[in-house]
């Protein structure tokens, strides 16, 4: 039943005024005809321009301003037709029917046309109406500011509703552009993990095998332990990998990692492998967030890799001080002192980019340059409070 009342009203809505047209001048006809007023020259002219107003609601909103007009033209034929206000208001039938065309003719100026431009066609519509009643009648502007300013509210909230639906396919699209801006960043993300992770190792690894190949002759102990190194640097590559894989499935980290000691353990494997790099901890170093201190871990990784990169046999300082409101991480070699190390084409050149990222990332500033002495320094100051809003970055 629902299924056939919503078909016959699709199948009507587009054709209403059709319908309503057809209805009015059929009633009009029936109406003038049980009247005999088709019988005389005079009421013959007048009923025939009553039938072409109620007629006229067909095209009422193509042409609201026009069609109005016309209308209150029509209206105003009984003042110089003899007779011709009977035809008008001497049938309840016909005045009904009349009511109801002026009606919808006031409505569609409201609704389908400009409300400035649409005086122009309510004004001799006005006119019409009130020259077709014996004397003054307030229905007059019932049937016609009434139902145009009703068309003008009906305007109003459809101009409204599409406002909000232009909105509404805005942010739609914004939510995507930003779900695609968002797929973009975990992207970059992960990459970024990545990179760190086994950029450090493969030159820790490379490092191993270079020394391990020029002692395997000389010194078969010392090559032992390079390749010892390197199952070292591979097993803990593996390890954090596994992490990485472990905090891209959960919505925490599965393993957390346990304060800056941590960073400590990355320079005791470093030494191993044969870096020299001293490691110094100084005032209260714990209380930061796990974002940070995975920061502070990355930042270090990154920083020893590329002195292993840029500055072969050049020692290496890592400093982490703690302060009242922040703790300093700092990263410091010196001039290269040995051959090129054959890792500089390792690596995508983004490494300084992602620390300066991550750094920003939790609030922090970040530093880079070169040292007085030829060396490289990379600093960064973490808050031990996570700050949101801006953030200020030191280039």
């Amino acid at each position: 039943m629902c299924s056939r009342v919503e078909q016959a009203w699709r199948w009507c809505a587009p054709r209403a005024d059709a319908v309503a047209a057809a209805v009015l001048t059929v009633g009009a006809a029936v109406s003038l005809g049980v009247g005999g007023l088709f019988g005389s020259p005079l009421t013959l002219l007048s009923s025939v321009a009553l039938l072409v107003f109620v007629a006229l609601v067909s095209v009422r909103r193509r042409h609201p301003v026009v069609v109005a007009a016309a209308s209150g033209g029509i209206l105003l034929l009984p003042s110089f037709i003899l007779r011709g206000t009977d035809v008008y208001v001497g049938s309840v039938a016909l005045t009904t029917l009349g009511l109801a065309a002026v009606f919808l003719y006031a409505y569609a100026l409201g609704s389908d046309s400009p409300w400035g431009f649409s005086l122009v066609g309510l004004i001799p519509l006005s006119v019409g109406v009130a020259s077709a009643t014996a004397a003054f009648n307030p229905l007059v502007g019932m049937v016609t500011v009434g139902p145009w300013l009703a068309g003008l509210l009906v305007a109003s909230r459809r101009r409204v509703a599409a406002e909000l639906e232009g909105l509404a396919l805005e942010l739609e699209l914004e939510r995507e552009l930003f779900s695609a801006e968002s797929v973009r960043y975990e992207r970059a993300r992960i990459a970024r993990e990545l990179h760190d992770i086994v950029a450090h190792s493969v030159s820790l690894i490379v490092v191993q095998a270079g020394a391990g190949e020029r002692l395997a002759m000389v010194d078969p102990e010392s090559a032992a332990e390079s390749f010892d190194s390197i199952s070292e640097a591979a097993r803990q590559a593996e390890v954090e990998i596994k992490r990485l894989t472990e905090l891209l499935g959960t919505s925490h980290s599965a393993s957390p990692l346990t304060g800056l000691r941590i960073v400590g353990e990355l320079v005791n494997r470093a030494q191993a492998s044969g870096l020299r790099v001293l490691c110094h901890f100084r005032g209260q170093v714990d209380g930061l967030s796990e974002q940070s201190t995975e920061a502070s871990y990355r930042l270090v990784q990154e920083a020893l890799t590329n002195a292993m990169k840029h500055a072969s046999g050049a020692p290496i300082t890592v400093t982490v001080r703690g302060r009242d409101d922040d703790v300093q991480i700092e990263v410091v070699n010196g001039p290269a002192r040995a051959d090129r190390s054959g890792l500089e084409g390792l690596g995508g050149g983004h490494g300084l980019t992602g620390m300066r990222e991550r750094i920003a990332g939790c609030g922090g500033t970040f530093a880079a340059g070169p040292t007085s002495e030829r060396g490289w320094r990379v600093s960064a100051s973490l808050p031990r409070h996570l700050r949101f809003g801006a953030v200020p970055v030191e280039r």
